[in-house]
């Protein structure tokens, strides 16, 4: 059954009445219709997201092109900016489609490509890094200038009980520097981990001092 037999939308629209209602594998479809199985999914896949208006011929104009929102909607967008001029294209957009239903509104992006262009938004200011020890900065850029500390989750060993594995890592080479197993996470434990790693390795370039981690709080009697 060649496609030029009648309306090549009617075609489409019957091939997939064949396979969505009437139960046809694809293949068998393809078949009688006499198309490639590759076409045959590509009207499936534009149906089932566009619907019938899929089946239609789609336009191959660039979709990245200068113009492609009509003025009068770029000025709507514009408007709608400068009356709310703390909100984004996430509440535009809506606020737009209650006003003006019927109208085609573009997507997020689009919307703020369009406020970018109309000088409507102002980049981002990235955070400003600490520098030295307290930050960013501080010796991560060289050997033994900053450490990495984490526990990496916890496992329950064979007899039940669990292992929490204290990792040190130096930040600049990724070299491991210790692998601790503990039985758990509060500071003695932890403590006595980094006393023992400061007796095998030194301390890091980047430290500049060392405060004692506090002993826990005494037990209270009774």
């Amino acid at each position: 059954m060649p496609w030029m037999e009648t309306c090549p939308v009617e075609e489409r629209v019957r091939f997939v009445d064949s396979v969505v209602r009437e139960g046809w594998s694809v293949a068998a479809a393809c078949r009688a219709f006499g198309v490639s199985r590759q076409t045959g999914h590509k009207w499936l896949s534009r149906y089932r997201e566009l619907g019938l208006e899929g089946l239609y011929d789609l336009s191959r104009a660039r979709h990245t092109q200068e113009h492609a929102v009509a003025e009068p909607v770029r000025r709507l967008v514009t408007e709608a900016r400068q009356l709310h001029p703390t909100w984004g294209p996430k509440k535009l957009r809506p606020w737009l489609r209650r006003r003006h239903p019927a109208l085609e509104l573009p997507s997020l992006t689009t919307m703020a490509t369009i406020l970018r262009d109309a000088d409507l938004v102002k980049p981002r200011r990235r955070g400003q890094r600490l520098k030295g020890p307290q930050g960013a900065g501080g010796g991560e850029d060289r050997p033994n200038g900053v450490w990495a500390v984490d526990f990496k989750g916890q496992f329950r060993l064979g007899n039940g009980s669990l292992c929490y594995p204290l990792t040190v890592s130096d930040v600049c080479s990724r070299y491991l520097l210790a692998c601790r197993g503990l039985e758990g996470t509060s500071s003695p434990p932890v403590r006595r981990a980094f006393e023992r790693l400061f007796r095998e390795r030194g301390l890091p370039s980047g430290c500049v001092r060392i405060t004692a981690c506090p002993s826990p709080p005494a037990a209270r009697a009774g």
